[in-house]
């Protein structure tokens, strides 16, 4: 007589995807361009350094030191944030940074004083480094057989992001002279 096994229970999966379709386009175009708006908050203000510094009158490199700010907040964001991916869940992880950094862009825009505006651009910065939580999401959720075209597309995003955030400044420039 053939010995049987016990039949594997199924489990549910951790998110609401079959195995085989993958994320749907709506969620991969969502998070391209998630990943794309928030690493470019990173370089959005390089080309508004002049008119910052004749709003909140300044010299050049008081002017200067937002970008320099804004960078060591995503390299903070990158050694104290992103390697939460592993002990967190990443999707409640990538809301809560993404909820951050988009009330840090508000509270920038609204900055009364230009140490407001350095807070708002440190929290920005590191609550940008959400690109590299985002990106490894996707990759799990994405079945091996369509996981390198789905990263390919949220990278697509955030290379856009990086790529038209200067240009987006520049016409925001121009806009105020």
């Amino acid at each position: 007589m053939p010995i049987s096994r016990p039949q594997a229970q199924s489990h549910p999966s951790p998110h609401p995807l079959s195995a085989d379709a993958g994320p749907p386009t709506w969620l991969v175009t969502l998070l391209a361009v998630s990943c794309g708006l928030t690493v470019a908050n990173i370089y959005y203000a390089q080309p508004l350094l002049d008119v910052l510094r004749q709003v909140f009158h300044l010299n050049d490199a008081t002017a200067g030191s937002l970008i320099t700010v804004t960078q060591i907040g995503f390299a903070a964001g990158m050694v104290f944030l992103v390697p939460l991916g592993d002990r967190l869940e990443s999707r409640r992880l990538a809301v809560t940074l993404l909820t951050v950094t988009t009330l840090a862009m508000a509270l920038g825009g609204l900055a009364p004083s230009f140490p407001v505006l350095l807070l708002a651009a440190l929290a920005s910065g590191a609550g940008s480094a959400v690109a590299h939580v985002l990106v490894p999401y996707v990759a799990d959720l994405a079945p091996d057989h369509t996981r390198g075209r789905v990263v390919g597309r949220v990278m697509s995003g955030l290379l856009a992001g990086i790529l038209l955030s200067r240009t987006l400044g520049s016409l925001v420039e121009e806009a105020t002279n």
